[in-house]
């Protein structure tokens, strides 16, 4: 078998995007994975995302409303890539793995630190692969960067910071975004960036934070630029207020196990701007940690600030692996970035699946990533810097022990 059949739980926006990363890989001289099924507790959105399958695809996969089901009725159905809300990550995950399938999870992994944990004891007991679709990394400027660090080119790194401020209040792509229980706009973002801090930096071992909630209400924007079918009616049905109660806004220290000391400030509303990513070392600086469809910048100690081209015609032995370099032959991103690096999360399960793949972030990376977001949480509700320690293993736990509560989980 060189294929995989694949089942697509969860068919909403962005259930929608991972169909177009499907059609990328499929275009692909390195297909690996056959979408067989759909499934969705509202048989409206998977009969949506069945007719775009078919336009993508040229095929129209079966469609379920529960996955058990699915399962029984899918012959040889290897994996599910779920695309859920995060508040049901854990809960979808857990079952697909007890059913014997092979997981690949939309970021942020789960909706709490111990709901992580729950999905990692049963992708062990089961023997089963547990992917987290984090995308970021996988971009070409990220791997520049990671390649610039590990091969010294700005000397050792020993300060970073990662500031992106986004003002306003109007809704954040979706009205659960702003929800404690669904993991509000910080965690959703949050982690993207734990993630490609720990990628170029490694792990922290203490965090000191500050969140708050600046925005309790969020209003309809006057449009929404994302083009998807999905999207377009969703916005539609929007109201033109939604209460929140997830906080969007945090400014936190990490300490780093190499000694490097990140300064974060993340926000999602009020009214400040701007933003600057930056890696600091002994012999230069990098002004980028890398991102989805992003260009790297470094400057080495008296020399001017030089850009992703030229550094791209200086550097030595960076290579992309051969899927990555099929999209990205200049190794830089393009317009279909987006849909590329979900074929690329594809292309990896499979692999891991087929020939044992290491998985890239797997259920403990993804673990740490969403532990790290919610370090700073957890600090600001115990008004004291807290170890990852503590965090990773629920020993500090009062902020996220409300919303296991609220969603009962045990």
């Amino acid at each position: 078998m060189d294929t995989i059949r694949i089942g697509l739980v969860g068919c909403g926006g962005m259930g929608t995007r991972h169909l177009y990363g499907l059609r990328e890989l499929a275009q692909s001289p390195f297909n690996t994975v056959e979408l067989c099924a759909l499934c969705d507790i509202r048989r409206e959105n998977a009969e949506l995302a069945a007719s775009e399958a078919e336009k993508l695809l040229g095929i129209r996969p079966a469609i379920f409303t529960d996955l058990e089901t699915m399962t029984r009725h899918t012959p040889d159905l290897a994996a599910v890539d779920v695309v859920t809300d995060p508040s049901v990550h854990h809960t979808v995950a857990c079952q697909a793995l007890d059913l014997g399938l092979h997981v690949m999870v939309e970021k942020p992994m789960a909706i709490t630190v111990g709901a992580c944990q729950m999905m990692l004891d049963a992708a062990r007991r089961n023997h089963r692969v547990l992917s987290v679709a984090e995308n970021y990394r996988r971009d070409p400027s990220a791997r520049l960067v990671h390649h610039l660090l590990a091969t010294g080119a700005i000397g050792t790194p020993y300060m970073a910071l990662l500031h992106s401020m986004s003002p306003g209040n109007e809704i954040f792509i979706t009205p659960w975004r702003h929800l404690k229980t669904k993991g509000g706009p910080l965690v959703d973002m949050g982690v993207h960036y734990t993630d490609l801090i720990r990628y170029q930096l490694g792990d922290a071992t203490e965090v000191y934070g500050n969140v708050r909630l600046i925005e309790p209400v969020r209003t309809k924007p006057s449009a929404i630029g994302n083009t998807y079918t999905f999207y377009q009616k969703r916005f539609q049905a929007m109201e033109q207020t939604v209460p929140a109660d997830a906080e969007d806004t945090s400014l936190a220290l990490f300490t780093m196990e190499s000694g490097v000391v990140v300064n974060w400030l993340v926000t999602i509303g009020g009214h400040a701007s701007g933003g600057r990513e930056l890696i600091a070392g002994t012999q230069g600086c990098l002004e980028s940690y890398g991102t989805r469809g992003g260009r790297a910048r470094m400057r080495l100690a008296g020399q001017e600030e030089i850009g992703h081209e030229e550094i791209l015609k200086i550097v030595e032995g960076f290579d992309l692996e051969p899927l990555a370099a099929h999209f990205f032959p200049d190794r830089i991103a393009d317009d279909a970035v987006d849909w590329k690096l979900i074929a690329l999360e594809y292309h990896e399960l499979a692999e891991a699946i087929l020939n044992g793949r290491k998985i890239e972030v797997d259920e403990v990376e993804g673990l740490k990533d969403v532990a790290l977001v919610y370090a700073m949480f957890e600090s600001s509700k115990a008004d004291r810097a807290v170890t990852m320690s503590e965090v990773e293993t629920c020993q500090v736990y009062a902020y996220q022990a409300e919303i296991d509560e609220a969603l009962g989980i045990a």
